[in-house]
């Protein structure tokens, strides 16, 4: 039950941010061949730099661009951030 409130405090965290939201994702294969990304999301909030991993998940496939892309959304649609991000390189 604690696990949920903490989630539930910093995806608020987030969500209520009116600063820029910096996103960073790593991506790579396990031994047994899974394909998975995370995504961290880094701000800054009173001064203090703040750095928290929002998931990592499995992706379907393989590593492309096409799939990392949709994971990458899915993830910024689950914490209800994808309008925060605006741009991509």
């Amino acid at each position: 039950m604690q696990e949920i409130y903490i989630l539930k405090t910093l995806t608020s965290e987030v969500q209520e941010h009116d600063g820029a939201l910096n996103f960073a994702t790593d991506s790579w294969t396990s031994p047994n061949h899974k394909a998975f990304v995370a995504v961290t999301v880094h701000f800054e909030n009173a001064g203090v730099a703040i750095s928290m991993l929002l998931d990592i998940v499995e992706v379907a496939c393989s590593h492309s661009g096409f799939n990392l892309a949709a994971a990458f959304g899915k993830i910024l649609e689950d914490f209800g951030v994808s309008d925060k991000a605006s741009n991509f390189s």
